[in-house]
């Protein structure tokens, strides 16, 4: 029941999402929520900030850093993505004059015209906290480009850096399986990647980190009649959300604010009218305010003492499991979804056929496919060194795979150019057969490695 639930959430949710997600990774310029934020009132941007880089970043070599705030461009004051575009087209110098706040002081830079090469983040004031709010405190944030691009994984994270012993983001992925993961849905679907859909690995690691929860669902046009009878009412998970927060338990919650992805319930005021939360879309430093009422949410109801230690080991077995079973569910699995995509990609009929609709779902499921593959592959690679000595296993083994990775990751690096985003298309780029063939390279040669990996797997017991 439940994963059924899941896999209907997640088609939804990442469909949704989509756009935001590859306009914001996909190209080489300044990227981000650029739309107005959707609350009851208009707040005024403290600034933006600077959450990550691109490669060969100018400005990160000129000397800006992450938490940097961009306050003027070119002398005008910047308030706003939309309005450092606009200044940004207005340079007729070969070079530009950027300066950033860093805590107190003003600091100058002076680099190219065009492309900065950071990814950016409209920061807004926080939000009135009632006397009577019931806050949990100290959850970190939530967002694209902080080096967790799983949301439900990043929650996790989140969760257990308070509560649990301490784990790396990374190595939480490869705890649960999905460094090693690559799923493909029969028919184009970009829930493929979400951690708890197919082998759910989401819930996985959750139990593996010592946390007991329960799932809770409200109904929705997407689910069956059995799923819609246990299906629960918006004030009975408004219920449920105030007595975990009472209890000292953030909410795991899909479709706080924006569009569906996962975040994290951490607190409630006004009667559970309005409820605190850490998204992937926030614009304040303290806790956002929902925007919506989530739809599918994992509340925590115990956490025990855990010995993760022997949970490196199987992770590894894991490893095979993914990689040589077909199908978990709906998805095809390791191997054999390799083998799927390429089919799929290679099927020039249902390319022609298709309708302008579906072909961008369809486009938009192969990138975010992509994208996640190769972000799974890139943590395997620092899961499996930095923690070498914990697998309890021959380490020649373990450098062989991590060498067969660092492969991967440059033959997926290399292929990417090839595997347009939307944003790429709508400025011009053509998603047809020619493009189509070249990842089919890139994935053929990908495979002929993952075989070579699965080879090296099947050595470990």
């Amino acid at each position: 029941m439940r994963k059924r639930l899941i896999f209907l959430v997640s088609c939804f949710m990442i469909l949704l999402s989509f756009n935001y997600v590859s306009n914001l990774f996909a190209n080489s310029g300044e990227s981000n929520q650029t739309e107005e934020p959707n609350y009851k009132e208009a707040k005024k941007v403290v600034g933006l900030e600077i959450v990550n880089f691109t490669e060969d970043s100018n400005f990160k070599k000129a000397g800006a850093q992450i938490g940097d705030f961009i306050i003027k461009y070119n002398g005008e004051d910047v308030y706003s993505i939309e309005g450092l575009n606009s200044l940004k087209e207005s340079v007729e110098t070969s070079e530009v004059e950027v300066v950033v706040k860093r805590d107190e002081d003003e600091i100058k830079f002076t680099i190219p015209k065009g492309q900065i090469g950071v990814y950016l983040k409209e920061v807004l004031p926080d939000h009135k906290v009632d006397d009577d709010a019931v806050i949990i405190e100290n959850i970190g944030q939530l967002g694209w480009g902080f080096g967790m691009e799983n949301s439900f994984l990043g929650a996790v994270y989140r969760v257990n850096e308070k509560f649990g012993q301490e784990v790396s983001y990374e190595d939480i992925v490869g705890l649960s399986g999905y460094a090693f993961r690559l799923q493909f849905f029969d028919g184009w679907c970009p829930s493929s990647p979400d951690a708890t859909c197919g082998k759910d690995v989401g819930a996985e690691i959750l139990k593996k980190l010592g946390y007991e929860f329960e799932v809770y669902h409200m109904p929705t046009e997407f689910m069956d009649e059995e799923m819609i009878e246990s299906a629960i009412n918006e004030d009975e998970i408004r219920q449920i959300m105030m007595k975990s927060i009472d209890s000292g338990w953030p909410v795991i919650a899909i479709d706080l604010i924006e569009i569906p992805e996962w975040g994290l319930v951490t607190g409630y005021q006004k009667d559970g009218k309005e409820f605190f939360c850490r998204t992937y879309f926030d614009k304040t430093k303290g806790y956002e305010i929902a925007q919506k009422m989530p739809w599918v949410i994992f509340v925590i109801t115990d956490k025990g003492e855990v010995d993760i230690t022997p949970q490196y080991k199987n992770s590894l077995l894991l490893a095979k499991e993914l990689y040589n079973t077909e199908r978990f569910d709906n998805y095809f699995s390791g191997i054999k979804a390799i083998q799927e995509w390429i089919k799929d990609l290679q099927d020039e009929k249902y390319f022609d056929e298709i309708d302008d609709k579906r072909f961008e779902e369809t486009n938009l499921a192969n990138w975010w496919i992509y994208y996640s593959l190769l972000d799974a592959r890139n943590i395997a690679t620092n899961y499996l060194s930095d923690n070498i000595e914990k697998f309890n296993v021959n380490e020649d083994l373990i450098n062989e795979i991590i060498e067969k990775y660092k492969t991967e990751v440059e033959i997926l690096q290399n292929g990417f150019k090839n595997v347009p985003s939307q944003e790429m298309i709508k400025s011009g780029m053509e998603w047809d057969n020619e493009l189509r063939n070249k990842q089919i390279d890139t994935l053929n040669e990908f495979l002929n490695i993952e075989i070579e990996v699965n080879n090296i797997l099947e050595k470990i017991k």
